[in-house]
């Protein structure tokens, strides 16, 4: 990398010299730029007036795993998700040209950006240039030469390296072999991964070519499989493409989200799942139940990555499910030499490459916080044989304390599958921003058990009239707002702005202590600190699954509203759940939580007909009672008419879908497997309004006289444990 440390025109003067980048700034118009094929290798990224960029601001992730040449950053706001991103674009010889003033408040102001110029300094393969010193590039003089270093194919099939190569043979041994036995493919970024996925597809796909032959690949984003269809198509030159299809024969390769292959199961020969550490384990364990010969391919560290925590969470998944799995990991770099300073400073800067360590930490049974002033539920919870240690660590303490820094980072990211190296800019640079750790112990090697990231929303945290007047009017969004701008856009809650918010944006336990009371005990911990700070309310978002929600309202917070639309990577709905701590926001709380089911099944039909019926039924069961429609007497003897054969389904459904209500909040329902299963059937056919064909083929059923059958019986079964 070379900073150009000064003004653009300077910058500009200095970088005309080089042949590659002249003719990308020399372009009259940005469309000109944008078309001109000359300009493939050289990615220009920022908002200057002075180098018009061919990247545009919110699309760069479109170029992860293409190759270039130069990159030029001049971006006034150093956006550093892009910067990460985009620096593995970068081919061996290749150069990262970041301009930026010699003079600039924000740069100055910034821990993050004092914390990524030390470790330049720190590194002698960048160079900084500033105006004062140079009028020319001189290590640019032989560039051409150095441009040619990249690796050429003396491997089959066209691979470059011998562990490509052994990637390769592994991906299709999944096919040949016997069943059940996924392949976990990893490696950093630049290591032909997803080519030797290609590579792989190609070979099968000739070898099938006259069969019933069906593919299919799946990741977070289509838009993230460029270079596995690059290199698909190089390999099969007569391929044919339409959309993310891709015809050879009688051969299909096709990409399908995660969800829709969850929701409904097709026939495959092959799946893979590429960048699979950026899936919620979960979801992953619902595919490995699905499809018996899979190939899971993932970033180790990176951009597209979530590191060991992946590695340690979908082990324990794989051992249960598949135990004879295969695992292989790609170490050498094709696109860049080994150790190559670029690559070790973004890992460095971005915390990219933050080992999560191993806990010795012990744990016992204790009683959890004593604080008669606390309103918090105190609860028996397993603790560490020293008392945990609760702290508020500021962005100062964090920088001075590198090995601390990268602890935090690394929980942060085993257990959230979208933490970017934006997180950590945000966490050193953003005053509304607390970070919260729970500690072993109070020694001075304790271990760090848990981190929160908190953002501090809403009154006296800088919102003016103004802003208030131009979200009102939809002319704006303020980034650091999150819970009072839902509440106020979405709730109707025009008060919104007068309250104080402490948003849980991260939590994170460490993965060898989850599901043993940490994450309760620590969010009780977060709760008294918002108390203290005169906090109103404290919520969270998140993408919405049955576990996570009972979690979250374990913890005393209520469903204020769930988004409209899924996200990408997970397929889930976002859900915002809040929580008061004074009588009045208390009764805020009740307030939203009610709207919230007024409304639920009403848009069952339209807006939220994608949610699972696993999801609906556990969100039911949160209502209150008093919110439903009490039964006639007319609607309960159409009940027990129809529980006695007496009556057609369609002629009392209404009733039955009232006391279906009724009875999901019924304290004598079991909670067996069984039943739980049993009463699935009813919360699709009743309240989600999905078709019999629909209800039949999710939960195994023959036809519609064996739904009915099934549903007449379970009415039956409770009305028999009412009596008794």
């Amino acid at each position: 990398m070379v900073i150009l440390s000064g003004s653009e025109p300077w910058a500009m003067s200095l970088l005309h010299s080089i042949d590659g980048i002249k003719a990308a700034l020399s372009t009259d118009t940005k469309q000109e730029l944008l078309a001109s094929s000359s300009l493939a290798q050289c990615l220009i990224y920022g908002d200057s007036s002075v180098f018009p960029a061919n990247v545009q601001r919110k699309r760069y992730r479109d170029k992860l795993g293409s190759e270039s040449d130069f990159i030029i950053f001049a971006d006034s706001d150093f956006t550093i998700d892009a910067f990460a991103g985009l620096s593995g674009t970068l081919k061996a010889g290749g150069i990262l040209f970041l301009v930026i003033p010699s003079k600039n408040d924000k740069f100055e102001n910034s821990l993050f950006f004092k914390r990524f110029y030390s470790l330049i300094s720190e590194m002698s393969s960048h160079t900084v240039i500033g105006e004062s010193q140079a009028s020319s590039l001189p290590l640019c003089s032989d560039l051409d030469s150095q441009l040619k270093v990249l690796a050429t194919s003396t491997y089959p099939h066209g691979c470059v390296t011998q562990e490509q190569y052994n990637a390769v043979v592994a991906i299709k041994k999944v096919l040949s072999g016997q069943r059940k036995r996924p392949l976990v493919l990893t490696a950093d970024r630049g290591r032909g991964k997803s080519s030797a996925l290609a590579i792989a597809c190609a070979q099968l796909m000739t070898a099938h070519k006259h069969d019933e032959f069906n593919i299919v690949i799946t990741a977070p984003d289509a838009q993230a499989l460029s270079v596995f269809y690059r290199q698909l198509k190089q390999s099969l030159i007569s391929a044919e493409q339409q959309g993310n299809t891709i015809t050879f024969g009688k051969v299909k390769l096709t990409f399908m989200a995660v969800d829709q292959l969850i929701r409904t199961p097709i026939k495959v020969s092959l799946l893979l799942v590429d960048e699979a550490a950026a899936i919620p384990v979960y979801l992953l364990e619902k595919l490995l139940r699905s499809y018996h010969r899979m190939v899971f391919s993932s970033t180790v560290h990176g951009y597209e990555g979530a590191g060991r925590g992946f590695t340690l969470k979908f082990q324990k998944v794989l051992e249960k499910l598949c135990p004879q799995w295969a695992s292989l990991h790609i170490n050498q770099p094709i696109r860049w030499r080994e150790d190559d300073p670029l690559e070790q400073l973004v890992f460095d800067a971005c915390l990219l490459n933050a080992e999560l360590p191993t806990l010795k930490t012990t744990l016992a049974p204790q009683s959890l916080i004593n604080d008669k002033s606390s309103s918090v539920k105190k609860t028996d919870t397993l603790n560490t044989t020293d008392e945990p240690v609760f702290k508020v660590l500021s962005a100062k303490e964090l920088v001075a304390d590198e090995a601390s820094l990268k602890q935090v980072f690394a929980v942060l990211v085993t257990a959230h599958y979208q933490t970017k190296p934006s997180d950590l800019q945000l966490l050193l640079d953003n005053p509304q921003v607390q970070l919260t750790c729970l500690y072993s112990s109070k020694k001075n090697d304790a271990e760090i058990l848990a981190v929160a990231l908190l953002m501090n929303e809403g009154k006296g945290n800088g919102v003016s009239d103004a802003d208030v007047r131009a979200i009102k009017n939809s002319e704006r969004r303020l980034r650091s707002h999150f819970l009072p701008q839902s509440l106020f856009s979405h709730c109707g809650f025009e008060q919104a702005f007068n309250y104080k918010y402490l948003r849980i944006m991260r939590i994170a336990v460490h993965p060898q202590i989850q599901q043993q009371g940490i994450g309760a005990q620590f969010i009780q911990h977060i709760e008294l600190l918002a108390i203290d700070q005169n906090v109103d309310f404290i919520g969270a978002s998140f993408g919405v699954n049955p576990e996570l929600l009972s979690f979250w309202l374990s913890a005393g917070f209520s469903t204020a509203r769930i988004g409209f639309t899924k996200d990408k990577a997970s397929g889930e709905h976002s859900a915002l759940l809040i929580k008061g701590l004074g009588v009045k926001s208390k009764q805020k709380q009740q307030s939203f939580k009610r709207n919230f089911y007024q409304s639920f099944d009403y848009l069952l039909l339209e807006e939220y007909k994608a949610l699972t019926t696993e999801l609906v039924f556990f969100l039911l069961r949160q209502s209150s009672q008093g919110d439903l429609s009490t039964l006639s007497a007319l609607d309960i003897a159409n009940v027990q008419a129809f529980s006695r054969g007496e009556r057609l389904y369609s002629s009392c459904c209404y009733s039955l879908y009232l006391w279906l209500k009724q009875d999901l909040l019924s304290e004598t329902k079991s909670h067996s497997t069984e039943v739980l299963q049993q009463s699935l059937v009813l919360v699709a056919r009743l309240i989600q309004k999905h078709d019999s064909d629909s209800v039949c083929q999710q939960f195994g059923l023959t036809g519609k006289k064996m739904l009915n059958k099934h549903i007449k019986g379970y009415v039956h079964l409770r009305l028999n444990t009412e009596i008794n």
